[in-house]
């Protein structure tokens, strides 16, 4: 399978961007090991070609996003790269149908996150009381995706807790993850 990593990890306030980087690296060595062809697309990285770009997207079969969750939301790099590499008569088209020109021939998507948040604080408070599952935190990258005709979610690895929290368990349970779904 041909698959391109997104990754978008990078440093802000007490995060810098290591456990992104760290679960790229141990994606690219877990799935290249499948004998997997893997392309990484660094989003935070200011020299990024674009024709570059959207050459690996139309060539992946398999999206995997690597990226923090920062307000709620995609890092400002990735909204960038997405802006940037997603275009007309490229990716989509318009058609009668809102969201039915997809021309992104990747089948399937997987989003790997990490955010201090605790996983047992989704579904509780005022800010989190209508968000009971990561992905209701990722919709607009889930959104984009299907919009793309990229409609095969592979389920998201969320990665919690991770500034306050211990991380020691991420990448025993991450590459479970991975083994289990390629």
């Amino acid at each position: 399978m041909n698959i391109l990593l997104v990754t978008a990890g990078y440093s802000i306030f007490d995060a810098k961007g290591q456990l992104n980087g760290f679960l790229s690296y141990l994606t690219d060595k877990n799935l290249s090991d499948k004998n997997h062809k893997v392309k990484i697309s660094d989003v935070t990285k200011e020299t990024l070609n674009m024709d570059r770009e959207l050459d690996k997207l139309l060539w992946a079969d398999t999206l995997i996003y690597i990226t923090p969750i920062m307000w709620f939301n995609m890092p400002a790099p990735l909204v960038r790269w997405l802006d940037e590499v997603l275009l007309y008569q490229k990716t989509f088209i318009i058609t009668d149908e809102y969201g039915e020109g997809g021309q992104v021939p990747a089948e399937s998507f997987m989003i790997v996150t990490t955010s201090n948040m605790k996983s047992s604080d989704l579904g509780k408070g005022f800010v989190l009381k209508n968000a009971t599952h990561i992905d209701d935190l990722l919709q607009p990258l889930i959104m984009t995706n299907h919009y793309l005709s990229i409609r095969n979610q592979i389920p998201t690895f969320h990665a919690d807790n991770v500034i306050a929290g211990n991380t020691d368990w991420i990448e025993k349970v991450y590459l479970e993850h991975l083994d289990q779904h390629f």
